[in-house]
């Protein structure tokens, strides 16, 4: 499993409802992805970057994948005009802890 995130602060005065509907282009076409098991959005509550988005895919197969396809590289291209800053960073599993750690019940 990998997981691949985006780091970005927008553009000032950017066309919110455009990039909601980026958003939602580019959100449909990770679902259908083989391959993609989840999506998460957060906000910096510090400042910047203002966002970071990550998706978690089954393997970095699967993301090279979708990542080399037009409609991807459209999109991509298409988000570049509203933010700046951007950093993509692809992380895989930690060889100590490959697996989350979570509390007893």
């Amino acid at each position: 499993m990998i997981e691949v995130a985006f780091t970005y602060d927008f553009l000032p005065d950017i066309d919110e409802k455009a990039y909601a509907r980026l958003a939602r282009r580019a959100t449909a076409m990770m679902i259908a992805a083989d391959g993609f098991i989840e999506f998460r959005a957060h906000r910096n509550l510090t400042g910047s970057p203002q966002v970071r988005r990550t998706s978690v895919w089954e393997s970095l197969v699967n993301w090279a994948a979708i990542a080399q396809t037009s409609e991807f590289q459209d999109i991509t291209a298409e988000f570049r005009t509203f933010v700046t800053n951007l950093d993509v960073q692809l992380w895989g599993p930690s060889p100590l802890t490959p697996e989350p750690i979570k509390p007893k019940k």
